[in-house]
């Protein structure tokens, strides 16, 4: 088995679900009976083993027919043309990248992973794009890239930001989590014995475990029904650099979680890029609304979440003592705060529709 690609740094999956397309004769609409899908997935291998492997467990619980590098065995072809020709026989091209290059193609000084994706853009194929999430999670040093190839999986990784939109993973659980929310809406699932998978169940047990180790679960995404409070506003400076946000291109609202049930509020606000700005902002105030989102965790005690565009002059001295007053005639206790966890508005959680347009 040639060196590198596969037995090294890049490698290909494909997985194909069988259908057809049935156009109705009295209505001009289109059923879903059985539909064939291809899914390719590009990217290196020695540092995503792990993930591979949980990927192709992921998609044994679909109607699919699994392919790829781990089963391509001894073929005439090239392990390039043998990697593109899978491409080509895609469907939906889905690229995880992490922190190495892989394998380069001498030719075109391109690597594996960076050429079966330009395959699928030139083919028009749907594209998935997930890397890895250098904030928190843990990779090894020797799976790391410098030099060179870092510049060149830097420029390639900020042409797929450019294009896409991009999810991140910290780990083979976060990454076939958000994978199969995508595959839920592409393929279709095989019947789990009747049995139907409680997502808010699932979130309120990630939520539980977040209080007590936030910094594990930070990156780690959940499904939930919120309704929005109040008017969306700026996210301070402080909000951004604490969690890897660009400032002046984020915004910010209080939030009231309706599923999960949970004991107290655990999250105050919800932050939204300005990608997801625009279909947030046409939402009906009061509206209850179905999210992916993605736990947020800072050290910093962070205590201004709203940015001032404008100077404001207030009576800040006036306010403290009013506030103290009342905590002493109540005797309630301020306890400050050892960090700050909140949420990241990943995606709006679409409605199943059985009809096609085309």
């Amino acid at each position: 088995m040639p060196p590198d690609r596969f037995g090294g740094k890049g490698a290909g999956i494909s997985a194909t679900k069988g259908y057809h397309l049935v156009k109705m004769e009295t209505v001009n609409t289109w059923r879903r009976t059985i539909v064939k899908k291809t899914v390719f997935i590009s990217s290196t291998y020695e540092d995503l083993k792990q993930q591979r492997a949980k990927l192709w467990e992921t998609l044994v619980q679909y109607d699919v027919d699994i392919r790829g590098m781990e089963q391509f065995g001894a073929r005439k072809s090239a392990p390039l043309d043998t990697c593109l020709a899978e491409v080509e026989q895609s469907d939906i091209y889905i690229g995880i990248i992490a922190l190495r290059l892989g394998s380069i193609d001498v030719k075109s000084g391109k690597s594996f992973t960076q050429l079966e994706y330009e395959k699928a853009v030139m083919l028009d194929r749907d594209i998935l794009i997930y890397f890895f999430d250098e904030n928190n999670g843990q990779i090894i040093p020797k799976f790391i890239d410098f030099g060179e190839k870092h510049e060149m999986l830097e420029a390639f990784k900020s042409t797929l930001k450019e294009r896409h939109t991009i999810d991140t993973f910290i780990d083979d659980d976060d990454l076939s989590e958000k994978l199969k929310r995508k595959f839920n809406e592409l393929l279709t699932k095989q019947q789990e014995n009747g049995s139907i998978v409680d997502e808010y169940s699932n979130s309120k047990d990630i939520i539980k475990k977040a209080c007590l180790l936030p910094k594990v679960y930070s990156g780690k995404e959940i499904k939930l029904k919120i309704i929005l409070k109040g008017q969306p506003f700026p996210a301070s400076k402080s909000i951004c650099e604490s969690f890897n946000l660009e400032y002046g291109k984020t915004i910010g609202v209080e939030l009231k979680i309706i599923e999960p049930k949970l004991d107290e509020a655990v999250f105050e606000h919800i932050f939204i890029s300005y990608k997801q700005a625009e279909e947030f902002l046409s939402l009906e105030h009061g509206q209850e609304i179905e999210v992916y989102t993605m736990i947020l965790f800072s050290e910093n005690n962070i205590e201004k979440v709203k940015a001032n565009f404008i100077t404001q002059i207030t009576q800040g001295a006036f306010s403290i003592g009013l506030a103290k007053s009342v905590e002493r005639m109540f005797n309630y206790q301020t306890i400050p705060a050892e960090g700050k966890i909140s949420l990241l508005l990943i995606d709006f959680v679409k409605k199943e529709s059985t009809d096609f347009p085309h």
